[in-house]
């Protein structure tokens, strides 16, 4: 790394202190060292959680998400305009992950569990929208985001779709290594050639 690139990483540690905390205390420079990021659970319930509910309003109302067996748990409270106010569970199991070489994408199974809040007009538009087929798949159609591939069992996350992507240094790597007791853990390496 150059001495630009320090300075850069320095100057936005510092303009973002609080934050930089808050990611740095969650994590063990054990695992660092070691070339893992354990990314616990409680970083996106807790301190990412402000953030995530910002960007998803008026949709989500709330959400809890847990890493356990190699799976991905969350339990969402949503609204879903005219059906009213949705609780689901989702399981997402990971099949691939691929974070290298210019490709950032994320394939799950998943099993879903939908149930309505709502009056009872809005109950059984809800088990009617469910004849269709799973409710995520319907709702990714609904959406369309360019990222977000559902099919009946399946369930594709495209990071290149998204800006975020662009600030992806090309030099990155990440493997799966797991996802149990509340952490997801990632390998990294940095390509320095």
């Amino acid at each position: 790394m150059t001495d630009a690139g320090i300075k850069k990483i320095l100057g936005i540690l510092l303009r973002n202190k609080e934050i930089a905390y808050s990611l740095l205390s969650a994590f063990k420079a054990e695992d660092m060292e070691r070339g893992i990021l354990a990314i616990p659970e409680s970083l996106i319930n807790r301190d990412f959680k402000m953030m995530i509910m910002d960007k998803t309003s008026p949709f989500l109302n709330d959400y809890l998400l847990g890493f356990q067996q190699n799976s991905i748990y969350m339990e969402l409270d949503g609204n879903a305009k005219q059906l009213g106010r949705i609780k689901a569970m989702v399981m997402m199991t990971f099949d691939r992950f691929e974070f290298h070489d210019g490709i950032h994408r994320m394939t799950f199974t998943y099993r879903e569990d939908i149930k309505s809040e709502g009056n009872f007009v809005q109950n059984m538009a809800v088990k009617a929208a469910g004849l269709k087929g799973n409710y995520l798949q319907t709702a990714a159609e609904m959406a369309k985001l360019s990222w977000l591939e559902v099919t009946k069992d399946s369930l594709t996350i495209n990071i290149d779709s998204l800006d975020v992507a662009k600030k992806i240094p090309p030099s990155l790597e990440l493997d799966y290594l797991s996802c149990e007791d509340g952490i997801l853990k990632l390998k990294f390496n940095i390509n320095t050639n």
